[in-house]
């Protein structure tokens, strides 16, 4: 299904979403289902010329390992079985549990930019191998990725993790957090310009004002960050606290900048755990996309208890409603 076919079905799907708004406020609130029923943590939605492409922590298909995974969708509600978009892992990360983390794409020019993190293979923190960000090239957005010989950025002496590129006119701008709950330090959100091929830093690293663990609901956690502009408005989304939990939540914040100065909406969070059958636990790792006005955000919540060895994180996708000016998850 072509582009123009996906957006049909996403804006009908949008339009009976926004149609039962009031009734959801008024009764009792919709229950969420899954789009995609694996494990598929820290999803990533990419808008094709050929529908949509999500991406999304290594993980295990049946026997098979996979380093990046990625799926296909022509309607937002069915997907593809997972497969690997990136199948050799970068050099400079451990060859055995690389952990390729949170995977996120940019079209630039021709090529698709990936940007991941992953465990150094000699880099050491506090406590073990540090994550270091790093880039990956494809001439189509199922890959194959052809990652960097080097990584763009290992956060200093405590890793870095969970990179968001962001367009802003011309200029190209990376976001990373700072991993510093590994070591029990404060984390934080750092932007950087990147080069005009998005595969080197440049400049400065910028602390983005604003945006840190300060929150009693954030648990001294911020990461999974996502920049967004709306009007003059920078609207920072980032997920908080454990997110092996059902304490995970999701926020966002306005920022005057890219760089900030943010101010945490006072909302917060805008997404949490709720009950329901099943229940939505540990809501986050969200990412926001756009489709014929309509915006959409997609995000994990765990299935499964404890102690059931098939505990994963789902794909959820819910509409974004800004009649209000301020961003209003509805469940779809």
């Amino acid at each position: 299904m072509k582009r123009t076919q996906v957006n049909k079905a996403m804006a009908a799907l949008a339009l009976v979403i926004t149609g039962c708004f009031g009734a959801v406020h008024a009764a009792e609130p919709v229950q969420r289902q899954p789009v995609l029923d694996v494990n598929f943590p820290d999803p990533f939605v990419l808008v094709t010329k050929d529908g949509l492409a999500a991406y999304a922590t290594n993980g295990g298909v049946g026997n098979r390992h996979l380093n990046v995974q990625f799926s296909r969708s022509a309607d937002g509600l069915t997907w593809s079985a997972p497969v690997d978009a990136m199948p050799r892992t970068p050099s400079w990360a451990r060859r055995y549990g690389p952990d390729i983390w949170a995977p996120e794409v940019m079209k630039i020019g021709d090529k698709y930019v990936m940007y991941f993190s992953a465990r150094h293979a000699r880099k050491l923190r506090p406590d073990g191998l540090t994550l270091c960000v790093g880039a990956a090239v494809a001439d189509a957005p199922e890959g194959p990725f052809r990652p960097q010989s080097e990584p763009l950025t290992c956060g200093g002496d405590i890793g870095a993790i969970d990179a968001n590129p962001f367009r802003d006119g011309d200029d190209l701008w990376l976001y990373v957090k700072t991993d510093g709950n590994c070591c029990g330090v404060p984390t934080g959100i750092v932007a950087q310009r990147l080069s005009a091929d998005g595969l080197s830093l440049t400049g400065e690293p910028h602390l983005v004002s604003g945006v840190i663990n300060d929150m009693p609901w954030e648990g001294g956690v911020v990461e999974a960050t996502q920049m967004i502009k709306r009007g003059p408005i920078y609207w920072m989304f980032y997920a908080g606290n454990d997110y092996s939990n059902e304490k995970y939540a999701t926020g966002y914040a306005m920022c005057k900048t890219p760089i900030g100065p943010c101010l945490d909406a006072k909302e917060n969070p805008i997404l949490q755990s709720e009950p329901g059958n099943p229940p939505l636990t540990g809501p986050g790792h969200q990412s926001l996309f756009e489709i014929d006005g309509d915006m959409w955000i997609a995000y994990h919540g765990w299935l499964g208890s404890d102690a059931d060895r098939n505990r994963r994180r789902v794909m959820y996708i819910d509409l974004v409603d800004w009649s209000t000016g301020l961003p209003v998850i509805v469940a779809r």
